[in-house]
């Protein structure tokens, strides 16, 4: 190849490498700036959405664990003894269950809490809690903040695991678990992987949407979260359930089994499976999942 030719390639391959660089950087700094991927309902936006159904709602913040935390809680004529609370996934935030809270069938058999998980949606957008346990913490307070007799929770995606740690420390205050499209096994879990790590160093966190740079620090140490409940399964005495889409490329399906297998003291196990069906179950097939809360909260311990 002549000098010529070999300046001229060159030049063309650091130009395509700035692009390759430059690109996403753009595009990010771009999202980040626009507010784009906020994956958050504002106040006035979910009472909006509640305005015209007849429920009793109450959209309010509680101080727990030093953080303000936004629930929302509907119900239908008196307060119930036990109410279900709705875990969303991550990244996530409240209005994931918008359409839960306001369904008749589930509110005539309980009361309806879902909640901002620290960092996302109100509750102190952008302050990650990166541990599970941390999370849990969080619940459970929440739950003893509600002052329900019994509880029944339900969790998607990361949401799963969550509800899991807080049953397993406070099983008396729980009497069935609903996992939907559940991450909760260490197996399955990636590791901490270069990608993950690269993304969180500080000048391109900084460029994330708020959302996926909270959504990456409390995935990064998930696998190793896992493995530290992977012995207390048999914790769970109450009924549990899981539902999952056999398509599912972001929680694998065979998190199915891998509960299955570890709840051997559950007093039931329930079982749907979405044949073909991706992550976004929970809100492709709501109706069918409202099906499987009313079945688990029929059973009653």
């Amino acid at each position: 190849m002549s000098p010529h030719r070999k300046r001229k390639f060159r030049r063309w391959s650091l130009r395509i490498i700035l692009i390759v660089i430059l690109l996403p950087v753009t595009a990010l700094a771009i999202i980040r700036s626009a507010g784009w991927l906020r994956m958050r309902k504002t106040d006035r936006e979910i009472q909006a959405f509640l305005g015209p159904y007849q429920v009793n709602a109450v959209n309010d913040t509680l101080k727990l664990r030093g953080r303000d935390i936004v629930y929302l809680k509907t119900g239908m004529g008196e307060q119930k003894k036990s109410a279900l609370i709705l875990v969303h996934g991550s990244p996530g935030s409240l209005d994931a269950f918008l359409d839960y809270m306001v369904d008749t069938a589930l509110l005539s058999r309980v009361d309806i809490i879902t909640y901002d998980r620290p960092g996302f949606g109100n509750s102190a957008f952008g302050f990650a809690e990166p541990s599970l346990s941390g999370q849990a913490d969080i619940l459970i307070d929440l739950m003893k903040a509600m002052a329900y007799d019994t509880y029944w929770l339900a969790g998607h995606s990361y949401g799963a695991p969550v509800i899991v740690q807080a049953s397993i420390r406070e099983p008396r205050k729980v009497s069935g678990l609903c996992l939907i499209a559940g991450s909760v096994s260490p197996e399955l879990e990636p590791e901490a992987t270069a990608w993950r790590k690269w993304i969180d160093l500080p000048l391109i966190r900084d460029l994330l949407p708020v959302s996926m740079r909270v959504s990456n620090e409390e995935l990064m140490s998930l696998r190793q979260d896992l493995i530290m409940i992977e012995d207390d399964w048999d914790r769970l005495r109450m009924p549990v359930s899981i539902i999952h889409g056999t398509k599912d490329v972001l929680v694998p399906f065979e998190n199915m089994q891998y509960v299955q297998e570890k709840a051997t003291a559950a007093d039931t196990i329930f079982t749907k499976v979405f044949e073909g069906e991706s992550h976004f179950i929970l809100w492709t097939h709501e109706q069918k999942i409202v099906g499987e809360l009313i079945k688990l909260i029929g059973r009653q311990r």
